[in-house]
């Protein structure tokens, strides 16, 4: 095993067998009771107990002052307060790095991975093992120690069938002779440390401990001992009963109007000067589930900072002279825009199929989702929709993702010829202005996506005239979020979905485990296979576990490049554009860090600070 050293590691440049992470600790001079003035302000609410002997220091940043809220928007209610189910982006937003910490996190303006929960880790040199031991002193929000069994409790609960989490993906190794999941095992050493023991080496393993957000054995062992697990953390929960590890707390929530965090009195950080994090009283998100209602909102005030639509850019630029606000470019963002199929092959419990089997017979065509993609017009909706601040794609990633992107994929340019050519090639005909299949089914589906997001209905239009011209029959289903979501995770009753991906933080192949391979959760065109239904997805699964077994970046970026040239050629998901990225937010938000990776305006929000006095 090698020694400990204290460094932050570029995940760009890791190569190393062996490595650890570290901080220093600092106790500092801000005030550990509730109320207590100190030179900086006064805490309400205020600090509880001693700051833990471990306490990371955080080094940059301007030092802050205490007090004030930040008002964000999120597009729908969370779906659940329990960071082991949370599977959508309202609910990542107001959990993840906010009221649960991690053991490791990724530190956005640097691309690091960086200390939190763990002072630091250890890995073998055989790249098989893991060691992780915990800072000194950390206690749960509600003072009760946090230790290593947290992590196993939490690592037990991850692995449980019975509880679906996309996170579980990320520890998945292969099978076994006998064709079952394999998982690394995790073996508690002490209070402080653990150790990950791994059946194929994964240079990258500390990123996927980084992605498992722990939770108290003390507060939720008896129930997932009873089987309640799934019932438990829910929205109706009084917050006492939820012990946290994040700079905030959960305090109340109003379902389709907000949902409030306060200030975690034992929370483990200080800054520069040895002021306990965090300076913020309190984090608001407030529902608004259209984005042109959150651009009004952030116009008049009630907003501090959003992501910026392309369509509002030149509407902020013209008031940022005179507005209290700055407007950040910050160039192609990593996210994605999608049109997925309905490839599901599977039967309900009564036996019915959760696809029309008619339907499932073009869907699982690649002739006819090559039509499809070729018939998209993706330059027009880059200019009539995006306003033409975006790019076209045609595989996974994002060309803002500078280091997996991959330009020499095929593309699928606007072409209604070559879609016509490609569905005769498949069976199909047009007769009297209508497509039919070899059976004689007129083509006609759904096309399902969150009425919150005005972007994705305006594309839908787009597209539905565009498959139009083809003879296909498009009907537009815009529902809530949730919905959405309710209907890929769990009743599977949609044609085809409109949505978007977020990129991995960090974005990195190892992080898409969940999507990319045939076994995971969110590999949504056709989840949760116990085997690979087909043969390129077979050849996509054994591209990744190739690439995250590997320390050597050229020869990663030769099996995701194979993965990516796959995608782009069997269409799983067709890829439509990627927006510019922008943001906004207030003048007197100290240490505003927005980052293109999510979350783009709060990833340091234990830093953040109101420089100045609210005008209102």
């Amino acid at each position: 095993m090698h020694r400990w050293v204290t460094l932050a590691i570029a995940i760009a440049a890791l190569t190393a067998v062996g490595c650890s992470l570290g901080c220093s600790s600092k106790k500092g001079g801000a005030p550990s009771t509730a109320g207590e003035a100190t030179p900086i302000g006064t805490p309400r609410p205020g600090f509880e107990g001693p700051i833990p002997k471990g306490a990371l220091t955080v080094k940059d940043g301007e030092v802050g002052r205490y007090g004030g809220r930040l008002v964000l928007s999120i597009a729908g209610n969370p779906s659940t307060f329990n960071p082991m189910l949370a599977n959508d982006v309202p609910t990542n937003r107001v959990l993840h790095g906010k009221v649960y910490e991690s053991c490791l996190r990724f530190k956005n303006d640097t691309h690091e991975m960086v200390p939190s929960l763990c002072e630091g880790f250890e890995r073998g040199a055989d790249g098989l093992s893991y060691t992780f031991t915990l800072r000194e002193g950390l206690t749960w929000s509600d003072g009760k120690p946090l230790t290593s069994e947290d992590f196993a409790f939490t690592y037990k609960v991850l692995l449980d069938p019975k509880v679906v989490t996309s996170t579980t993906d990320l520890f998945r190794q292969g099978v076994d002779a006998a064709g079952k999941a394999r998982f690394p095992t995790l073996e508690v050493l002490d209070g402080r440390r653990f150790k990950f023991t791994l059946h194929t080496p994964d240079v990258l393993f500390h990123v996927n401990v980084a992605s498992m957000h722990p939770i108290p054995k003390h507060a939720w062992g008896k129930a997932y001992a009873e089987g309640r697990f799934n019932e438990v953390m829910r929205l109706s929960e009084p917050p006492e009963n939820m012990p946290v590890s994040g700079p905030y707390r959960i305090h109340s929530i109003a379902a389709g109007e907000r949902v409030v965090l306060v200030r975690n009195p034992r929370y483990w950080k200080v800054d520069s000067a040895g002021n306990r994090l965090p300076y913020l009283d309190k984090i608001i998100f407030s529902v608004v589930r259209d984005f042109n209602a959150q651009f009004v909102r952030f116009k008049d005030n009630e907003i501090d900072a959003i992501e910026v639509r392309p369509e509002h850019y030149d509407a902020l630029k013209r008031e940022e002279p005179r507005g209290d606000f700055k407007l950040h470019d910050l160039g192609p963002a990593l996210s994605t825009y999608y049109l997925m199929f309905n490839l599901d092959r599977r039967t309900k419990k009564d036996g019915t199929p959760y696809v029309d089997p008619i339907k499932l017979g073009w869907f699982d065509s690649v002739e006819f989702r090559k039509a499809v993609s070729h018939a998209i017009d993706r330059v027009g909706i880059v200019r009539t929709v995006m306003a033409g601040r975006g790019t076209p794609i045609h595989s996974y990633y994002s060309p803002g993702n500078k280091k997996w992107f991959n330009p020499d994929t095929v593309t699928y340019p606007y072409d209604l010829d070559k879609a016509r050519a490609l569905l005769t090639q498949g069976g199909f005909v047009v007769k009297d202005g209508t497509l039919h299949d070899s059976g004689g089914h007129p083509v006609e589906f759904s096309v399902t996506t969150n009425s919150e997001n005005a972007t994705r209905i305006a594309m839908l239009n787009v597209i539905k005239d565009d498959l139009a011209k083809l003879g296909m029959t498009v009907h537009l289903r815009p529902v809530p979020f949730n919905e959405v979501t309710s209907a890929m995770r769990n009743g599977r009753n949609f044609d085809a979905i409109l949505l978007g991906w977020g990129s991995a933080v960090p974005p990195d192949p190892a992080q898409s485990k969940n999507v990319l391979l045939s076994s995971g959760a969110s590999h949504a065109w056709d989840p949760l296979q116990d085997s690979p239904h087909r043969p390129w997805e077979k050849a996509i699964d054994d591209a990744l576990y190739a690439n995250i077994a590997s320390s050597d970046f050229p020869t990663r970026k030769r099996h995701m490049d194979r993965i990516l040239a796959i995608w782009a050629d069997k269409l799983p998901q067709i890829m439509l554009v990627v927006p510019n990225q922008f943001v906004a937010g207030r003048s007197f938000l100290g240490n505003f860090k927005p980052s293109a990776l999510r979350p783009m305006l709060s990833w340091n929000v234990d830093q953040l600070f109101l420089s100045r006095p609210r005008a209102r």
